[in-house]
Parts: C-alpha cells; sequence; structure tokens
C-alpha cells in the first residue's frame, strides 16, 4: 500500500520526498493483503516477499510497512477486503457478475493448488480482484484462453485502481486497454501493427515492470508442469518482470522463457 512520511507525503512514485519504498505497487498491496488476512504475523510478511519476490527487509523497515499499512487499513473500502464467497449478494453488489460466479471460483481454487504445491500461503482473492478477473474475463476471454493471463492481467488493473482510490492520482490503464485491443501477442501481422502504433507515438507500450506483476499465478492443474520444478513464485514473477518480449501475454512468456529460469 502506499506509505507515509511523518508529513504525509505519499510515495507510491519512485523519488518523492519522504519514506522511499523498497517494494513496487504490486508487491506493497500484496504484502498489504497477506498480512490483512494473517493477523499482521511478521513471519507470514517476511514469507511473503522471500517466496514471490526473493526480497529481504531489514525488521525495522518491515515494522515501518506494517504501521503505514494498519493506518491505511483502518480506513479501507470493503471492496479491499477478503470476498465471501457464500455471500452470492455482496460479491453482485461489488460489481462482480452472478454469472461469473462459478468461473472465478475454480480460478481461485488453482491458485490454491499451486500455491499448496510449491509450499507458500496463498493470498486470498478481494473483491476488488474479482471484479477485476471479471472485467477481463468478459471483454477479453476470447484472447485471454488461460486462466494464468486472466488473473495476472486482472490483477494489473486492480493493483493499480487500489493505487489511485488511495493516492488521488488518475487511473491509468491506457497501457493495458491498448495492449488487449492490438493482441500483439496473437501473430506478427499483429505485433508489427502494434510496435508501429508505438514507434509512431500513437499509443504507448505496456508497462509492466512499474506495477510489478500479478499477485499469485493461477493456472489449471493440466498445465502445471510447465512451470519451472522447484523454483516457486520468485522465479515466476523474475520471468515475467524482465522478458525481453514484454508484449507476450504472461503464459507464452513463462513458456518460451522458463528453460532460462535459475533457482
Amino acid at each position: 500500500m502506499a506509505t507515509y512520511n511523518p508529513k504525509g507525503a505519499n510515495n507510491w512514485g519512485a523519488g518523492k520526498r519522504g519514506f522511499q519504498s523498497a517494494l513496487n505497487p504490486c508487491q506493497q498491496v500484496g504484502l498489504l493483503l497477506m498480512w490483512t488476512q494473517n493477523n499482521w504475523k511478521n513471519s507470514v510478511g517476511r514469507e511473503f516477499l522471500e517466496s514471490r519476490y526473493r526480497v529481504s527487509l531489514p525488521p525495522r523497515t518491515l515494522t515501518a510497512y506494517k504501521s503505514r499499512f494498519k493506518k491505511f487499513w483502518a480506513n479501507s473500502k470493503t471492496i479491499d477486503r477478503q470476498a465471501d464467497w457464500s455471500d452470492f449478494k455482496k460479491l453482485i453488489s461489488e460489481g462482480v457478475p452472478e454469472r461469473h460466479l462459478a468461473s472465478l471460483h475454480a480460478m481461485w481454487r488453482d491458485i490454491q493448488r499451486i500455491c499448496l504445491d510449491i509450499g507458500v500461503i496463498p493470498i486470498k482473492p478481494t473483491y476488488r480482484a474479482l471484479k477485476w478477473w471479471s472485467y477481463v474475463a468478459e471483454y477479453h476471454g476470447d484472447s485471454l484462453k488461460t486462466p494464468s493471463d486472466i488473473q495476472i492481467v486482472g490483477d494489473q488493473y486492480m493493483v493499480r485502481e487500489m493505487i489511485s482510490d488511495v493516492t488521488g492520482d488518475a487511473f491509468t490503464k491506457d497501457d493495458i486497454d491498448m495492449w488487449l485491443m492490438y493482441e500483439p501477442w496473437a501473430d506478427q501481422e499483429k505485433l508489427r501493427r502494434y510496435l508501429a502504433l508505438i514507434r509512431d507515438q500513437k499509443i504507448i507500450s505496456i508497462d509492466w515492470p512499474s506495477n510489478g506483476w500479478g499477485l499469485e499465478i493461477a493456472d489449471s492443474v493440466e498445465r502445471a508442469d510447465q512451470y519451472p520444478a522447484g523454483y516457486g513464485m520468485s522465479v515466476l514473477n523474475w520471468l515475467l518482470a524482465t522478458s525481453p518480449e514484454p508484449y507476450l501475454l504472461p503464459s507464452q512468456i513463462i513458456e518460451r522463457y522458463s528453460i532460462f529460469a535459475r533457482p
């Protein structure tokens, strides 16, 4: 979550005065949600950062994050609370269409299985996360076929919207919208068109690194063998963050570049 110095200057963006964040927005949102769902235990937060991102923070820094996050959480919206799958009325009121509930719950089951298989605690989806997973599935489900792609792109929207709510800054999503519109991962013709528009400054390039990648990786059990055995979530995040072809789908990046991953 956004962190604040005593004068109240937020530090979501790099280079602002006050507390300078060691974590990108996805890492901050993930750490916040992991803590709120696990009684604010330092050990759980530390394990989350190390297992997902290979980030190790000094105890004093971790405590500073917790203090700031707790202040935010005391005034947070219900949309950022852990979703209650049995409360259908609440799910719908928070923007999750009833027709998507079964498929979204299946995605959540896959996330749980994968996290348990690699030995990490999964982040339970919030109402905001489910809203954006549903948005991506509804409007882009024809081109994004795998649960991991729907979930990771949905998390991008979710994190950026959450940042906007906290800071009051604009909700920046044009790069994701254009990437989804032109589908540069689909074939060479679409890729050439997409890169030409970026070169001519008619659209902006997809910008994953600024906010970090998704909070978890969802995919069907049948496809789990594409992940590097024994490497865990940190290597998957590294693959996605450092790909030389960021315009590919997350699932394509993992499949194409996992051979280069190192534990």
